[in-house]
């Protein structure tokens, strides 16, 4: 059952009172160091007959997982528990689990972009970086580097490697080839172009609305992100909150009245999936999101407009286009008694061939070896939209929410703003809301210090 952003953060609250108590305690350090083994010859049966427990979100990854167990326990003598749960309750749980130091499981999945700092600040990850510089605990074949450097930063929290990406996810835009051809028009590279774009296909009397976006305000911000690196903005500018800029105001007009007029009704109320049904269903001409629906909108038992859909890198305003990039990963639990088993389950789920594996299903690999293999090119149909995803990754910047921590909470304040702009705010009104999500922003960044 879906819960709402109140229920997530009373839960978060929970933990984060906890959490004081524990440091209060003396009890705030992380137990997992690094590598029991210091010495540098490699081998994977090195811990033959070990059990560990793996607990993470699952995106569409547990099945794979568990399809390729035998050959991993096969491969080192270690046998793996899945405990796998939807994303909105192990963002819940993950923190209160943390709180309490347990100890029964040894992998869990983290996304930095929302995990990280508040993880960071209160020792619930474990550096890798000492796994990875040490060749008795790391596969000479695992090739570190074939992470291109933008995901590897996406990887880094405070200067800390403190997961490995099972997925790569970046943004771009969505679109009909036909709808574009018959309004005579060239794929828009602008956001004034696509605003125009949108105007000349939208019809709303027959079902077709021009542009599609996210609408819960927590769930806005990673779309928005694009809108705001565009126009020049940024979350937070010499260490003060900045959601009520010029620039970051011209981004939330931008966002709401791309909604506004071409959005279909209700749209202030869409949850992250529900611009790709539309699309899906034949009702949208465009929408701007993150890259894991091009497998579902290109089965025609899915989409209604499969084989006629167009990929495009994300737009620009008065700078260049920035899309975020990003992920979910697998970390070591620092309270596990069992990091060098847990890495080498994280070192082989990350592995060349598990990514190729992935990939080969339809998922965004985050290795550059999985989207430049044999297997890969020659079973794309895809090819633009891979062309799109790997242009993309170059000019991708590592945040798409505010660096503020609880992630969740500072998700909420700023994107708000996108949302009461896509109930019709614009102008003073939104300078408004702008100004008081802005100040509760900055209470947010204060409070970290």
């Amino acid at each position: 059952m879906k819960q709402s952003f109140r229920s997530i953060t009373r839960t978060l609250a929970i933990a984060l009172t906890a959490t004081l108590a524990v440091t209060a305690c003396g009890g705030g350090g992380a137990g997992n160091q690094g590598p029991e083994y210091t010495g540098d010859t490699f081998d994977w049966k090195r811990y033959d007959g070990q059990s560990i427990k793996v607990y993470v979100a699952d995106t569409g990854q547990v099945e794979s997982l568990r399809a390729g167990l035998a050959e991993f326990t096969d491969l080192t003598g270690i046998t793996v528990e899945i405990e796998g749960s939807d994303v909105t309750s192990y963002r819940q749980n993950l923190p209160v689990r943390l709180t309490s130091r347990a100890s029964d499981f040894d992998v869990m999945a983290t996304f930095p972009e929302v995990d990280g700092l508040q993880f960071a600040k209160n020792g619930w990850y474990t550096d890798l970086g000492p796994y990875l510089t040490n060749p008795g605990m790391t596969n000479p074949e695992y090739d570190f580097e074939d992470f291109g450097a933008g995901i590897r930063k996406a990887m880094t929290v405070e200067e800390q490697t403190v997961t490995v990406l099972w997925e790569m996810q970046t943004d771009l835009v969505y679109y009909r080839k036909d709808l574009l051809e018959k309004a005579g028009l060239e794929v828009p590279t602008t956001f004034a172009e696509w605003d125009a774009a949108a105007a000349a296909v939208h019809d709303p009397g027959n079902r077709v609305y021009g542009f599609a976006l996210r609408g819960i305000p927590y769930q806005t911000t990673t779309p928005f992100s694009s809108f705001l690196y565009a126009h020049c903005g940024e979350w937070v500018a010499d260490g003060k909150a900045a959601i009520n800029t010029p620039e970051a105001l011209k981004a939330y007009e931008a966002y709401g009245q791309l909604g506004t007029k071409y959005g279909p009704p209700g749209i202030a109320g869409f949850d992250w999936p529900v611009p790709s049904q539309q699309f899906a269903q034949g009702n949208v001409f465009a929408f701007l999101d993150v890259n894991l629906f091009v497998k579902d909108l290109e089965d025609p038992t899915k989409s209604r407009v499969a084989g006629n859909v167009g990929y495009t890198t994300v737009p620009r305003a008065d700078c260049d286009a920035a899309p975020f990039i990003g992920g979910w990963g697998y970390g070591i639990n620092p309270f596990s008694e069992k990091g060098d088993a847990a890495w080498y389950f994280i070192q082989w789920a990350t592995s060349k061939q598990m990514n190729l594996d992935l990939k080969l299903t339809g998922w965004p690999s985050p290795r550059a070896s999985a989207w430049g293999s044999p297997e890969f090119k020659q079973a794309d149909k895809t090819p633009e939209f891979t062309q799109v995803v790997l242009s993309s990754t170059e000019t991708a910047r590592a945040r798409m929410n505010p660096p503020v921590t609880p992630g969740v909470e500072a998700r909420e304040i700023a994107g708000l703003v996108a949302n009461k702009g896509l109930e019709g705010q614009t102008g003073d009104a939104l300078k408004r809301t702008a100004d008081q999500q802005n100040d509760k922003l900055q209470g947010l960044l204060d409070a970290m210090r």
